[in-house]
This record gives structure tokens, C-alpha cells and sequence, in this order.
């Protein structure tokens, strides 16, 4: 039976929870070379994405990609960020911001795999929806 990068990824983070910086350092070098020894470290990838998120589970973190034209005052981004710890119930928010010069106005909020678009074109396409149903 194969183990999945989800399980070495859990199996990683058991090993390293609660751990000072060089136990950590101890464990995620034995790791490699198990996983070099067993001729999987081309998983090393998918691993460290299904670490990341079972860490950021674990610590309620969330990521939040923030997509704009320019970059977004601080306030405005304070206000985000907020408003999606309390929406979210999460004890760190960190916010990735985005510039995408297709944006006329607004923003784009990716968090997971909901996306809250709140620019321009999206309010237009939401308005162009109710008023032609």
C-alpha cells in the first residue's frame, strides 16, 4: 500500500508539533532522507501544500489572496482582515496582495476556494444578472 503525500504531510506535522526550532530541523532531516532512502521525494511538493494546510488548520490561520489594481492602503486591508477573522473564526489572517491591472476598481477575495468578488465588473455582472431576470 502506497502512502499518500497527505499522510507523510500529517505524519510530518506530528513529528514536528510542539517541537523547538532544532528538533524541527532534526526531524525534517531525518524526513528527507526517508523520503530520498524510499525514492519518494519527488512528492516533496504535494507534501509541503497538505503540511501547509494542516498547519494553518491546526494554528487558525487562513490565507487570503487579495487582488487589486494597485496596492491596498493599510486601513483598507486592517478592515479586511478583520472582518474575515471574525467571519471566519480565525486567530491569524495573512493577506497576500495581489496587483492585476485587468481590475478597473474594487477587489477580489480568494479565501479557499470561496472567491468574494467585490470590483467593479463584478458588482456590474451581479447588477446586469438581477436586472435581466
Amino acid at each position: 500500500m502506497r502512502v499518500t503525500p497527505k499522510q507523510y504531510a500529517r505524519s510530518l506535522y506530528e513529528l514536528t508539533d510542539g517541537k523547538s526550532d532544532s528538533e524541527i530541523m532534526r526531524s525534517i532531516s531525518s524526513f528527507v532522507v526517508f523520503l530520498n532512502r524510499s525514492r519518494r521525494a519527488k512528492l516533496s511538493g504535494k507534501i509541503i501544500e497538505h503540511y501547509s494546510k494542516i498547519y494553518n488548520d491546526k494554528k487558525g490561520i487562513i490565507e487570503v489572496e487579495i487582488i487589486s489594481r494597485k496596492k491596498l492602503g493599510e486601513d483598507l486591508l486592517k478592515k479586511v482582515k478583520d472582518h474575515l477573522k471574525e467571519k471566519y473564526q480565525a486567530k491569524e489572517i495573512v493577506l497576500n496582495n495581489v496587483l492585476d491591472p485587468e481590475i478597473k476598481g474594487g477587489f477580489i477575495l480568494k479565501v479557499g476556494d470561496e472567491v468574494i468578488n467585490n470590483s467593479i465588473s463584478g458588482r456590474l455582472d451581479s447588477l446586469k444578472k438581477v436586472l435581466t431576470t
